[in-house]
């Protein structure tokens, strides 16, 4: 059976629109559920823009079957994500998830589907549709790497993988105070565990950087594509957590093979050393990133 596909959707209709033009073409998609979790207005200046996004999910068709949760409130992307895709884990064993501003391959339900089915009893996360534009190597032998960090443009899970995560980091005073931690969840990029922090403090509201960590603490990668099923058309600075940047443009590719999966989960160091590359912040980001801790640990952080 396939695995619904769930789609986050707040006040971009043509994002949205675009976004689910692409899944609707997307093979497979006729025998896919699609559940549509539409985020209430904030404020009254962006109510029209909502109502013009539900009307673009109640009118679409091309799928086994359409589900559309209109929110009554303002939830936010973070608990939208976190109480919406947990709602769908009441039914279903594995989930396909997507934003408002992302346009997927042909081949994406395929794909995920098959890694989901591959992957299923390995000691991995989740799966990600997504791959940043990095240098893989010509003798590389698999149309998938793995990765110890997740990807929440395009990406899929397990119930007991999501049903595991502690979303208020119980043990994360003791993390921020352990150097050798902090480099472990740093080896896929040095901006990991400042992000933590910045959620910690309330300066965002990030539920991946949590999903993250419950994947670095239970020791179990990411599985990525060599080439991109996903393609972030949000980086215009229309979203929530996306500032207008170019650095995270992909080429879309409509298909990967499926019959190459890797094996191996420990991450091959070349393809580790391009990946960190990507993500590692400035050496001034360091810094500050570096007071920002110490201020936390030695002021504190009131609730």
């Amino acid at each position: 059976m396939n695995s619904p596909v769930v789609v986050f959707v707040y006040n971009r209709p043509l994002h949205t629109q675009r976004t689910l033009a692409a899944l609707r073409s997307a093979s497979n998609a006729a025998n896919t559920s699609l559940i549509i979790f539409s985020d209430a207005a904030a404020d009254a200046r962006q109510q029209t823009a909502v109502d013009e996004v539900r009307r673009l999910c109640h009118s679409v068709q091309g799928f086994a079957s359409v589900e559309v949760v209109e929110r009554a409130e303002n939830y936010g992307l973070a608990r939208n994500i976190i109480e919406g895709v947990s709602q769908v884990f009441c039914n279903y064993p594995t989930a396909i998830v997507l934003e408002d501003d992302l346009v997927v391959g042909a081949g994406f339900i395929d794909y995920m589907n098959a890694a989901l089915e591959f992957y299923c009893d390995r000691n991995v996360f989740s799966i990600s549709g997504y791959t940043p534009e990095i240098r893989i190597s010509d003798s590389y032998p698999s149309s998938t790497y793995l990765m110890h960090r997740n990807c929440s443009w395009g990406w899929a899970t397990w119930r007991d993988r999501w049903q595991s995560v502690d979303w208020q980091v119980a043990d994360f005073d003791a993390f921020i105070r352990n150097s050798h931690l902090r480099r472990e969840f740093n080896r896929c990029g040095t901006d990991l565990s400042p992000m933590l922090l910045r959620w910690r403090m309330g300066e965002i509201h990030s539920w991946s950087i949590r999903f993250c960590y419950a994947a670095f603490r239970q020791g179990k990668p990411t599985v990525y594509p060599t080439a991109s099923l996903v393609q972030n058309a949000g980086a215009d600075g229309t979203g929530t957590n996306m500032r207008s940047s170019a650095r995270y443009d992909t080429q879309l590719v409509q298909n990967v093979d499926l019959s190459r999966f890797a094996t191996d989960l420990t991450p091959d160091e070349q393809i580790v050393r391009e990946f960190r590359k990507k993500y590692n912040t400035s050496v001034i980001r360091l810094i500050i990133n570096t007071l920002k801790r110490w201020h936390y640990i030695l002021i504190g952080h009131k609730e």
